[in-house]
């Protein structure tokens, strides 16, 4: 593991506000929040709750595992109601319409409640192991990611494609990560409000934004390497997904280099949670 300063314009102190209880006492917050984004994950779904609820603490308040349903047409938001109706550590925030991984990763990072805040696949491609490692180094960093070994499971071709895109996004903005894309990112608290009300990319590239977002808060991020299992049923397509992701991250670019052109445009607030606002544009 290895953690890297990511210099930038200095940002004001992390504030950690706890909501008040109705009699002004401040309400006690878990010390995790789990966030699984889902598309169409009713068939996968179920083997990654029971594998992660089972590696996670059962005791009360400890945990919270926050399922994100981005608009899926099949049985998801069932599946996981199903789940949260037996196990009380279990929230699902279903919204419609499909509106994109980054989107669903925004809504649960903003509606989390632990101290620290992971996201994983839904599809368990990240074993309970990986997620103690990312948990762990937030006791070093701010901000933890996985980094694939290897550059990631997969085929060939798609390993390829990663490290070339890794490439592009070095050279269009700067990151000195590894591995950007890695679907297993963790963040205490403050950083993850701080981070997640100013991203703006709905879709798969917004793991660089936020890591953009993170350089210009001079966050540092701990870099933990992680093992990604390769699951069928992929919902990436590799060359029209790529595509778009160099779209956004050039959007990302544009923002960086005009800023006063308005940013990556409409705010993404949290459908469940209209109190939620975001800014208008990135600062």
């Amino acid at each position: 593991m290895r953690a890297v300063t990511t210099p930038g314009p200095r940002s004001e102190p992390l504030a950690n506000p706890r909501p008040a209880s109705p009699g002004g006492l401040a309400t006690i917050a878990p010390g995790l929040s789990v966030v699984l984004p889902c598309y169409n994950e009713a068939d996968r779904l179920p083997g990654t709750l029971q594998a992660l609820l089972a590696h996670l603490s059962a005791a009360p308040g400890e945990v919270e595992v926050l399922v994100v349903d981005d608009g899926s047409t099949d049985a998801t938001v069932e599946v996981a109601e199903a789940t949260a109706a037996v196990d009380k550590r279990v929230r699902v925030l279903p919204y419609h319409p499909n509106r994109g991984k980054g989107f669903a990763v925004r809504t649960g990072m903003l509606a989390a409640e632990g101290e620290r805040v992971v996201f994983t696949d839904a599809d368990g491609s990240y074993g309970p192991s990986d997620l103690d490692r990312i948990v762990a180094a937030l006791d070093r960093a701010p901000v933890a990611i996985g980094s694939r070994a290897g550059g990631g499971g997969g085929p060939v071709a798609r390993r390829a494609a990663s490290r070339v895109f890794n490439m592009a996004i070095r050279g269009a903005l700067g990151l000195p990560f590894g591995d950007t894309q890695s679907g297993l990112k963790g963040f205490r608290r403050a950083a993850a409000q701080q981070l997640f009300r100013q991203a703006r990319v709905d879709g798969f590239a917004f793991d660089v934004e936020v890591l953009w977002l993170a350089r210009q808060l001079r966050l540092e991020v701990a870099e933990v390497t992680v093992q990604a299992m390769e699951r069928p049923g992929s919902k990436v397509q590799m060359v029209a997904d790529a595509l778009e992701m160099l779209g956004q991250v050039w959007a990302v670019r544009q923002a960086v280099t005009n800023p006063a052109d308005g940013g990556l445009g409409p705010g993404p607030s949290s459908p469940l949670d209209p109190a939620a606002a975001v800014p208008a544009a990135l600062s």
